[in-house]
């Protein structure tokens, strides 16, 4: 168990070192300037550093909050911070920058410069907390006797003794609690939100100008890019491997020119404009046999029309053979009701020329 605890905080104080540096090495020219330089910073209409210094800006604060004798760990929040503290490093603040001399915005900036070391303060504490805490009260004295190096000593047993407090445990658990609630986290790196909305502003005001259009042939949907567009131009060179915004495959050495296109990708095209022909062709010929189709629907009418004539024809037909018949019919009943003496005279004399009376 010790073993694996021991190997997690390794690798923990690994990463943080990495961090350090890369921090440290960015901040080593500002604490090294002599008095009479001061560095410029531009700051938008909320008084927020938003210039390619800002993160080094931001960066240096963060050194100041962790400096024992300017920020002390021993203090519970921020708040009660001293004033002689802050006001020290605001000191420090404008004898390496050039700060505004208008009343508001250089009470804005201090305002900012103050809030940004007191979260750095905050987080400081945070990552000692991570680093050196041991849960259970009977591991205080070896807390104790493992603080870190640089640190004041009676300031990091006060801020041990903190840590095992009731009350800190029980918002230890509260604070765990809130943590595994939140969705909406700053996943914006060391930019801040102000100079992501700079560069936006700066992008739109480069896209303004027709000469950084990039011009492409490619229609399937691909992102156009180049090695010298307006996000280049922003956000800086193209690392080796990948390009920012265009997603996984495609690299700068792969892609060198603004209409260039991979193996995959015209192999890919001209395919598709193969089964687009394929497919017109097949169109066309459908076409055709459904022009055929109405021709003979033509000629199926016509023929209808004609069949509709005959059928009126037959029963014309029926009609004068029923009429025929039933003329027959009273003809044959007119002849049977024709009385005898309308009958002709020699018919009558031979009926009675034979009959003739008997002789006795």
């Amino acid at each position: 168990m010790w073993m694996k605890w021991i190997k997690k905080r390794m690798k923990l104080l690994h990463k943080m070192c990495s961090q350090l540096y890369v921090s440290l090495a960015g901040q080593a020219s500002t604490w090294d300037l002599p008095d009479e330089e001061e560095i410029e910073l531009e700051l938008n209409s909320e008084h927020q550093s938003v210039d390619d210094g800002a993160r080094t800006f931001t960066g240096f604060l963060g050194t100041i909050a962790r400096k024992p004798h300017m920020c002390p760990i021993r203090y519970l929040n921020w708040k009660v911070m001293p004033e002689e503290n802050k006001e020290e490093c605001w000191r420090l603040v404008e004898r390496k920058y050039q700060v505004p001399v208008d009343p508001i915005a250089y009470a804005a900036l201090k305002r900012f410069a103050l809030q940004k070391i007191g979260k750095a303060w905050r987080d400081h504490k945070y990552r000692l907390k991570k680093q050196y805490y041991i849960p259970d009260s009977r591991n205080k004295a070896r807390v104790k006797s493992n603080g870190p190096k640089g640190c004041i000593s009676q300031d990091w047993d006060i801020l041990v003794d903190h840590w095992y407090t009731d009350d800190a445990v029980i918002e230890l658990e509260k604070n765990k609690e809130r943590r595994s609630k939140q969705d909406d986290v700053h996943t914006a790196g060391s930019c801040s939100f102000a100079m992501h909305a700079a560069k936006k502003d700066k992008m739109k005001e480069l896209l303004a100008d027709p000469a950084n259009h990039l011009q492409s042939s490619d229609t399937t949907g691909s992102i156009a890019w180049a090695l010298d567009d307006v996000f280049a131009k922003l956000m800086g060179k193209e690392r080796k491997g990948r390009i920012r915004g265009v997603g996984f495959g495609p690299s700068p050495s792969g892609r060198s020119s603004k209409s260039a296109l991979t193996d995959i990708e015209t192999h890919s095209r001209q395919a598709r404009d193969d089964e687009v022909a394929q497919l017109k062709a097949t169109l066309a010929t459908m076409e055709d046999k459904l022009a055929g189709f109405d021709e003979m629907k033509e000629k199926l009418a016509g023929f209808d029309e004609m069949k509709e004539k005959l059928s009126q024809f037959e029963e014309m037909e029926q009609r004068i053979a029923r009429m025929l018949q039933q003329m027959q019919h009273i003809s044959s009943q007119c002849n049977q009701d024709v009385p005898l003496a309308q009958q002709s005279p020699a018919l009558q004399k031979s009926s009675t020329a034979s009959y003739q009376p008997s002789s006795f």
